[in-house]
């Protein structure tokens, strides 16, 4: 709840509001502890939407942001500074909406999550440890957004496809794999998702870009249907 508190108010300071908290722990609202460390920003605190997943809160953001500490796998993407994180938010936020995402306060964020993310980003520290905690990553992420925002942005003037067109597009990509009979290896279609996600989230897409790979998926699909009418999908089951 402390922390909570204390990223309501370094949000407010940098002239952030936005507050989605997924899975929050019970009753922090009552907490004394969340409205002392808020300060004069009580008002951020208890305007916080809460979700029970990361999903619903990104729904809508073109471009999201993980933020870690820690040194990922070789498949996931390396960490930028955060204060050239800080450049590319501005740019895109100017007309788009931005998704900065952290973790928990004992065991950051995931690499599940972190899949979800365009860019991965992290502080520059001296040392390896100790880590910043929460509230401390939020007040700095915030602190160079804010000093990024000053100078002279050019926007992004495209228009950018936003989290639900690409879950959208990497469900029909699987949809059409499972009519090709495509078999994932060990059946795990979550680690093809996972490769997906990762692939999207090399760069920040227009929206455009992900309706020509659904029309392509379309064209395919309409194609196994007309000339493979008695085809099968890898699981075993009708195309249907």
């Amino acid at each position: 709840a402390g922390n909570i508190g204390s990223t309501a108010r370094a949000l407010k300071g940098m002239g952030l509001r936005d507050l989605w908290l997924v899975n929050a722990p019970p009753h922090w609202q009552e907490s004394s502890e969340a409205r002392k460390f808020a300060m004069n920003s009580k008002d951020v605190l208890f305007s916080a939407r809460e979700t029970d997943s990361l999903e619903e809160a990104l729904q809508d953001a073109h471009l999201i942001v993980g933020t870690t500490h820690r040194r990922r796998a070789r498949r996931m993407s390396q960490a930028i500074a955060a204060r050239d994180a800080a450049q590319e938010i501005v740019r895109v936020a100017r007309s788009h909406k931005v998704a900065l995402v952290f973790g928990r306060e004992d065991k950051g964020i995931s690499n599940e999550d972190l899949a979800c993310c365009d860019i991965v980003a992290s502080v520059p520290m001296a040392t390896k440890n100790p880590s910043l905690n929460l509230a401390q990553a939020v007040q700095i992420f915030a602190y160079e957004v804010y000093t990024a925002g000053i100078g002279d942005v050019a926007p992004v003037t495209y228009d950018l496809a936003d989290r639900r067109h690409v879950h959208a597009t990497i469900e029909r990509i699987e949809q059409v794999l499972r009519l090709t009979d495509f078999r994932p290896m060990n059946n795990r279609w979550d680690v093809i998702r996972t490769a997906l996600e990762r692939f999207f989230g090399r760069s920040v897409l227009e929206k455009r870009d992900l309706d020509v790979l659904m029309k392509v998926c379309h064209d395919v699909e309409g194609y196994i249907r007309r000339n493979v009418p008695d085809g099968t999908g890898a699981d075993g089951k009708d195309g249907d």
